[in-house]
């Protein structure tokens, strides 16, 4: 059994949330609405999962996730964002949330994330996904610093494995990739996996942010 905790300023949203994910697999073992409540429930429950709104009165989603990973840096954190979260989506990032998930989610895609972060993944939907992809974009543009400790292009990389960081660059999901390049989705996944070990990177969103710093977005020159 998963154990979640909900937090989010709107009770109509905490107990929707609550009613598409209780089930045989996942319980909810409390709903709150700020992150000061969050720590407390965190603090006395054994709380697998963290689903945090990004925005919420007296200790917001950003404040209480830097919290939670200073107290407890394992534990598996979703922000609940909505399309005009872009403010806030960067400062998330830095402080290493698991997965993101717009608030008009599926049952099945809410349910999908929190097993995938349980199970130390990470989640993101191809929206959000593009919203990283060009704010890192302006980032670069502006001149400011590397938000990878390198972002140099390891000459291990084979060329399958560079049109895949091409691929993840533009937000496209693995199912995309594997019909764009002829592949299984199984042989992508196992490409993933080497491109993060020779990288040294943590998910699929650092090499989506790898490609926009190595200029590999939105180009078909082979590298």
């Amino acid at each position: 059994m998963i154990t979640v905790l909900i937090a989010d300023d709107q009770e109509l949203i905490r107990d929707s949330l609550k009613i598409m994910i209780s089930d045989n697999e996942i319980e909810v073992a409390a709903t709150v609405k700020d992150g000061q409540e969050a720590l407390y429930e965190i603090s006395k429950n054994n709380i697998d999962v963290v689903l945090l709104d990004i925005r919420m009165p007296l200790m917001d989603g950003i404040a209480c996730l830097k919290r939670i990973r200073n107290l407890y840096p394992a534990l598996p954190v979703i922000m609940l964002t909505t399309f005009d979260d872009d403010e806030y989506v960067f400062e998330t990032f830095k402080y290493k949330a698991n997965g993101y998930l717009l608030k008009s989610v599926s049952r099945s895609e809410l349910k999908a994330a929190i097993k995938k972060v349980y199970e130390g993944g990470s989640w993101m939907p191809s929206e959000i996904m593009n919203k990283f992809i060009s704010l890192f974009s302006e980032l670069a543009i502006e001149g400011n610093k590397p938000l990878l400790k390198s972002t140099f292009i390891p000459d291990s990389l084979v060329p399958n494995e560079m049109k895949i960081i091409r691929g993840i660059g533009r937000g496209l999901s693995n199912k995309e990739i594997s019909y764009e390049l002829s592949l299984g989705e199984g042989t992508v996944r196992n490409y993933i996996s080497a491109i993060l070990s020779k990288l040294n990177l943590r998910d699929r969103t650092q090499i989506a942010i790898f490609a926009v710093q190595n200029a590999l977005v939105d180009t078909g020159d082979e590298q």
